[in-house]
C-alpha cells in the first residue's frame, strides 16, 4: 500500500499544515519512497486538497494525518482510505502494520473552524 503522511519535524500533521510530504510502501516493512516540500504551503485556499492530490498523482491509497477538514475528506471520498494518528512518524507506520490506525470517514474539525494562522 502506498501511504502519504504530511509531516512537520518528524511527526504526523494536517495536509494543509506538514512542511513535507512522505510517501511510504507499506506492507510488513516501511520504505520510504520519496520526500517533497508540501504544496499546500504556497497554495491560497483549500491548502489540504493541494497536498492530497499532489499524492494521489503519485499513485498514493492512504493518508495517514493529525486531522483534516470536509473540504479534505470529501476530497479523498472513494479514492483513497484515510487514517488519523498523532505522534511521531515511525510509531504511527508500525500502528498501520500492526492494523491498529482508525479510518475515519469524518473530518476532524467543522467548515469554519480556524487555526488562526491565515
Amino acid at each position: 500500500m502506498k501511504v502519504a503522511i504530511p509531516v512537520t519535524n518528524g511527526m504526523v500533521d494536517g495536509p494543509g499544515e506538514g512542511l513535507k510530504v512522505r510517501i511510504y510502501e507499506v506492507d510488513k516493512e516501511v520504505k520510504l519512497l520519496e520526500e517533497y516540500d508540501n504544496p499546500a504551503l504556497t497554495a491560497m485556499a483549500a491548502r489540504g486538497i493541494y497536498m492530497l492530490r499532489s499524492a494521489l498523482d503519485k499513485g498514493v491509497t492512504a493518508f495517514i494525518v493529525a486531522e483534516i477538514g470536509p473540504p479534505g475528506v470529501r476530497f479523498l471520498e472513494g479514492k483513497a482510505k484515510i487514517y488519523l494518528a498523532e505522534g511521531k512518524v515511525e510509531g504511527v507506520l508500525n500502528k498501520l502494520i500492526k492494523g491498529e490506525l482508525k479510518e475515519t470517514h469524518e473530518p476532524t474539525h467543522g467548515e469554519h473552524h480556524s487555526h488562526g494562522h491565515h
